[in-house]
């Protein structure tokens, strides 16, 4: 019977000079490490707009997008016409209920590191995510996936916060002063 036998690729007289080469020829085609956050999802049918500004807030606060740049733009498909504040285009939505669609895209002033967008069309919203800033582009979206989500009654699970808050910190330093004081008086009961 013909069992192979496994011979390590540098022993391989026919390619053992060509395994860098190879490995470099995949690594262009195939990057080995993610370099930007992309994420997107679909909620249909979609009828609470307000929500959706909600949404938008969320993620300028939990992005942070500092100095955030904000433009919608409605009726994208026929008639359109942009607006670059939050406040004013739910103030256009509530005038004229009848839009056919809206697209709310947030970013970082550097719109590369951090952009969310809602698209809103037919009863249809898209949240889109992406950034080379990993954190800030997850940390925006999630937060805006959170508001909506919230609407059909799902909690979705959301990163915790770290242990070692501000908060903490002052209770380890205050127990730590407690337990040292409690220390010295016992040791001072000892000396009698």
């Amino acid at each position: 019977m013909f069992e192979p036998a496994f011979v390590p690729i540098d022993r391989c007289p026919r390619i053992a000079g060509e395994t860098s080469g190879l490995f470099a020829a995949i690594s262009e085609i195939y990057p080995v490490a993610v370099g930007r956050f992309e994420l997107s999802e679909r909620w249909s049918p979609w009828g609470d707009l307000d929500l959706i500004f909600s949404a938008a807030r969320a993620a300028i606060e939990a992005g942070p997008l500092e100095a955030p740049l904000c433009e919608i733009v409605f009726n994208e498909e026929f008639d359109p016409f942009t607006v670059d504040t939050l406040e004013q285009a739910q103030e256009d939505l509530r005038r004229n209920p009848h839009m056919m669609s809206m697209d709310i895209m947030l970013s970082h002033i550097d719109e590369h590191e951090a952009r969310v967008s809602l698209r809103y069309s037919s009863r249809r919203l898209q949240l889109n995510g992406s950034g080379s800033d990993w954190d800030r582009a997850r940390a925006a979206y999630d937060a805006a996936q959170a508001v909506l989500a919230s609407h059909h009654g799902i909690a979705p699970k959301l990163p915790r916060p770290p242990l070692d808050t501000v908060a903490e910190t002052r209770k380890r330093l205050v127990i730590g002063e407690l337990e040292a004081a409690l220390e010295s008086v016992d040791s001072g009961l000892d000396d009698r």
